[in-house]
């Protein structure tokens, strides 16, 4: 089971390929610090906020129900704990 924030950085970097987009990008494109991104790619940030999650989002130009639209958010395939 993964947790939360290991599914968030797998889709960031989905969304983040399809579209050629860079981290240093992305937190131009989220209004979001360079080092913000960088600690969460690098798995070192926990509980990442809804907040931030709607900033991706809009940052990758998608809604952020796109972001969130996969079998990997669903409770039984996660580490809740």
């Amino acid at each position: 089971m993964k947790k939360i924030n290991d599914v968030i950085v797998e889709r960031l970097c989905k969304f983040m390929g399809e579209k050629n987009l860079t981290q240093y990008k992305l937190a131009q494109l989220c209004n979001i610090p360079f080092a913000t991104i960088k600690s969460i790619m690098q798995k070192r940030t926990n509980g990442i906020s809804l907040k931030t999650i709607i900033l991706l989002s809009n940052g990758l130009g998608i809604k952020p129900c796109e972001f969130i639209d996969d079998d990997s958010f669903l409770a039984e395939n996660l580490d809740l704990e």
